[in-house]
C-alpha cells in the first residue's frame, strides 16, 4: 500500500507518475508552483477546519494536481508531503526562476518598503529560498534587496547558500524557545519531528515529515540500556514524540506538554513520564 501522505492518491485522482501502481479514474501531471507565503498549512481534505499536518514554507516548490474552491491538491517537494493549501499562497514558477538567496535567521520580516519602520508584509522562516530581483537599495545605512515576487529583505538576512549549522545540537538549539505548534516546522512554531527535520536541513540532509517515517529510516537502530550509550544527535524516539539528545545527560526537543522548545535533563523527563530505557527507539545517524 502507498502512503497517502506521500503519495498523490484520491478516490478519484492520482498522480500519473503512479499509473503503474495504482488505479485510478484519471490521472493529473503535476504543475509546478512555489510558496509565495512565509507558510501556508497544509491540511488533510479541502475543508477549511480540516487538520493541518504540515506547513510549506516561503520558495518550496509543489506539485499541483488539482484546483477547487480555492484550494490547491499538491505535493510538496521538500519532503514529498501531499495535502491541500490555499491557491492564493502559490505562484507559478516561470522558466528560469531559481532561487538565488535563502533566509538565514530563524525568522524575518518582509517590509512593504526598504525601511524597517515601513509596514510589515510577512515573516520568512529559516531556509526559504528568495528571488532576489534588486539590491542595493539603501535606508539608514541598511541595505535591502527587493524579492520577486514581492516585498524587501534587509540583505543581511539573507546568503545567497542554504544557512547550515556543525552539528545536530547545534541545528536544534537555534529553534530554543519557539512555541510548540502541531503541524510546525518554523521557529514561529514546530512540533517535535518537524524540529528534526529542520535540524537535519541545516546540515543538507533530507529527512521524512512524521516521527514514524523518521523513526523507520533515519540513520539506524542503536540499542541503548542506559545514558552513558547515548551520543550527541542521537535521536530518542516515543510513540508519538522524539527527542534529540544534546550530551551531558540532556535532551532539546518541541514539548507538546510545556508548549516550548526545550533543552531538559533526560533522567528528570523519565521520571515526570514514568519512563524507562525500554520504552525508547534510538537512531543514529552518521
Amino acid at each position: 500500500m502507498l502512503d497517502p501522505r506521500l503519495h498523490a492518491i484520491r478516490s478519484d485522482l492520482a498522480d500519473i507518475r503512479l499509473k503503474d501502481r495504482v488505479a485510478a479514474p484519471r490521472y493529473a501531471e503535476g504543475q509546478m508552483c512555489r510558496v509565495i507565503a512565509g507558510r501556508t498549512p497544509m491540511r488533510r481534505s479541502p475543508h477549511p477546519t480540516a487538520p493541518v499536518d504540515t506547513f510549506c514554507h516561503y520558495g518550496e516548490t509543489v506539485s499541483v494536481f488539482d484546483e477547487a474552491q480555492g484550494n490547491a491538491w499538491c505535493q510538496s517537494h521538500a519532503d514529498d508531503y501531499v495535502g491541500y493549501v490555499a491557491r492564493r499562497d502559490l505562484a507559478a514558477v516561470e522558466a528560469g526562476a531559481e532561487p538565488t538567496h535563502y533566509v538565514v535567521p530563524p525568522s524575518a520580516w518582509l517590509y512593504a518598503e526598504p525601511d524597517l519602520q515601513a509596514p510589515t508584509i510577512d515573516v520568512l522562516p529559516r531556509h526559504a529560498a528568495a528571488i532576489v530581483a534588486e539590491a542595493g537599495l539603501v535606508t539608514r545605512n541598511t541595505e535591502y534587496a527587493r524579492l520577486d515576487p514581492a516585498g524587501f529583505l534587509p540583505l543581511s538576512c539573507l546568503s545567497p547558500a542554504p544557512p547550515r549549522s556543525p552539528d545536530l545540537v547545534a541545528a536544534a538549539s537555534l529553534y530554543l524557545g519557539a512555541p510548540y505548534l502541531w503541524g510546525g516546522r518554523s521557529a514561529l512554531g514546530i512540533d517535535c519531528s518537524g524540529l528534526v527535520q529542520q535540524a537535519f536541513r541545516d546540515l543538507g540532509i533530507v529527512v521524512p515529515r512524521d516521527a514514524d517515517m523518521q523513526q523507520d529510516r533515519i540513520g539506524n537502530a542503536v540499542p541503548v540500556g542506559s545514558e552513558t550509550d547515548l551520543e550527541p544527535g542521537d535521536l530518542i524516539y516515543l510513540p508519538g514524540h522524539v527527542m534529540i539528545c544534546a550530551g551531558g545527560g540532556e535532551i532539546i526537543h518541541a514539548n507538546g506538554t510545556a508548549m516550548i522548545v526545550s533543552r531538559d535533563n533526560l533522567a528528570r523527563i523519565m521520571r515526570d513520564w514514568g519512563l524507562d530505557f525500554r520504552a525508547f527507539t534510538v537512531r543514529r545517524s552518521g
